[in-house]
């Protein structure tokens, strides 16, 4: 089997969640604390604040700009559904503006037709780890005078110039599910340089609590006095996984190095091949490569592509259909009532677009199955036209 992500575990990683777990300190120590500096140090921000998620991130940053019932919030019509399903949990209204074909991000050259009176934030999201289209769309931020959140998950790493993942929006969220170049298993990150806002999301993410000690540098284990500010959750990420998270941060280069591998053989393997459309860099971009999709050209219908993925499973090989429409989704369309068409772009890339087996320890002889297998089921649906 080749499964489509496989984490790198190393086993200094299990020695860090091990010494954590002998530590007693199970929640809110010095591994949360100290994964939270090394991200904020990483993405060149001044606070990080480890949540349980990347999706309670989202949440959490938008509660903190203030973002609720009667905003809008403008957010692009393809992406992963964590970013429209953000905010409608904080009773907002998602305003979808349509991809640019090339980077597949937020086209910028839309927003403005769909920006209102209401609209109070832009969510973005650098798809697959492309930063294509950022520097325009935070000039339309600050034309506009609205906060973008940038939901940088897929692109831990990666640099556009002299500008990172992380840096674009007022603040940033990551997640770090099994398939990123850091995983914490479940977990999220949310970064910024804004201190109100930092102060908000890490007191959200602990029930609202801003606990008062009785007196400097008491212990934590003697408890704390309860001052609660705002409503919250119980958001807090673990100990054991911010000791795994920052153990994987330490070697993060040369986890991003050995990924930028598995994509050049992708990109040889794959070049001359007139069906299929590789991913579009900008220049200047450097990829973190969370994951590796391509699109299937025009020729190639919803059905044909569903049939390769399907085909490609059962010859034991990973691949996935990322993302629907998020503006198509079923709970989004009863909010908000779009339909087939409105999104032209957004749904013929979402038709296509076909996730690779990709992780680091992918080899040579499994690349080499993956494009033949690829080949030959293109050849099969696509054969009669």
């Amino acid at each position: 089997m080749i499964p489509l992500h496989q984490p790198a575990l190393e086993p200094v990683d299990f020695d860090a969640v091990v010494a954590s777990l002998r530590s007693g300190r199970l929640t809110m120590g010095p591994d949360l604390i100290a994964f939270e500096q090394g991200m904020a140090e990483r993405t060149r921000r001044t606070h990080g604040i480890g949540v349980c998620s990347g999706s309670m991130a989202l949440e959490i940053a938008l509660r903190a700009l203030g973002i609720g019932a009667g905003d809008e919030v403008l957010v692009s019509a393809f992406g992963y559904s964590a970013n429209v399903n953000a905010v409608l949990h904080v009773g907002a209204r998602p305003v979808f503006v349509d991809a640019d074909p090339t980077n597949l991000n937020m086209d910028h050259r839309l927003v403005d037709r769909a920006f209102t009176p209401r609209t109070r934030a832009m969510l973005v999201a650098e798809t697959f780890g492309n930063p294509g289209g950022m520097p325009e769309l935070i000039a339309l931020c600050s034309r506009l005078e609205i906060p973008m959140l940038e939901n940088a998950t897929e692109a831990l790493g990666t640099t556009l110039g002299q500008d990172n993942a992380g840096r674009f929006g007022r603040l940033a969220c990551f997640g770090f599910f099994a398939n990123r170049p850091i995983t914490t298993g479940e977990g999220g990150m949310i970064v910024t340089h804004d201190d109100h806002l930092a102060a908000a999301c890490r007191a959200m993410r602990h029930q609202g609590r801003t606990d008062r000690l009785s007196f400097p540098h008491q212990p934590s284990e003697l408890g704390s006095r309860l001052q609660h500010t705002y409503d919250g959750w119980d958001a807090r990420m673990p100990e054991m996984n911010a000791a795994l998270g920052l153990s994987q941060l330490r070697r993060l280069d040369a986890s991003m190095e050995r990924r930028r591998a598995v994509a050049d053989g992708y990109v040889r393997r794959l070049a001359a091949e007139p069906d299929i459309i590789l991913p579009s860099l900008p220049d200047g971009a450097v990829m973190s490569w969370s994951s590796f999709v391509v699109r299937l050209s025009d020729r190639f219908t919803q059905s044909d592509r569903d049939a390769i993925v399907d085909g490609l499973h059962r010859l034991d090989i990973g691949a996935a259909d990322w993302w629907p429409c998020a503006a198509l989704l079923p709970h989004v369309r009863l909010a908000v009532g779009h339909q087939p068409g409105d999104f032209p772009v957004a749904e013929r890339i979402a038709e296509r677009t076909l996730a690779l087996p990709f992780h680091e320890r992918l080899t040579e002889t499994d690349q080499d199955e993956v494009v033949d297998s690829l080949r030959l089921l293109m050849g099969r649906v696509g054969g009669s036209r």
